[in-house]
């Protein structure tokens, strides 16, 4: 059966990509280019991994962890960033996403994240 994946992103091939693999995988994705809806999403919707950059206008990859997180605590979060010793990562993981993947980063291994 298919997971439910949140894609917060600001680069919309990014987004897309993404959107089109997993689909094809059999999953159901929604995608969000502007970091508050993503977070509105996040919230009102029910996630089995939410797919998450660092960088972002508005809202940061780390606030949308925090906020995400004392609201819905079960929800594993998966950073994305290019600049992987960025301080925010360390405040994304210190606020409990679950792991960080660096741009370009492999499907298989959010794959293999999805299903643990």
């Amino acid at each position: 059966m298919g997971k439910r994946i949140l894609v917060i992103d600001d680069e919309v091939m990014i987004l897309d990509a993404i959107k089109i693999i997993f689909e094809d995988l059999g999953h159901t994705v929604e995608v969000r280019s502007n970091s508050q809806a993503g977070l509105e999403e996040g919230l009102r919707a029910e996630y089995d991994l939410v797919l998450l950059d660092i960088r972002m206008p508005g809202k940061n990859g780390a606030e949308i962890t925090e906020e995400l997180l004392k609201a819905k605590p079960a929800t594993r979060v998966l950073l994305i960033t290019a600049y992987p010793n960025d301080p925010l990562v360390a405040r994304a993981l210190g606020a409990g996403a679950h792991a960080l993947l660096k741009k370009p980063f492999e499907i298989a291994k959010v794959l293999d994240f999805l299903e643990k």
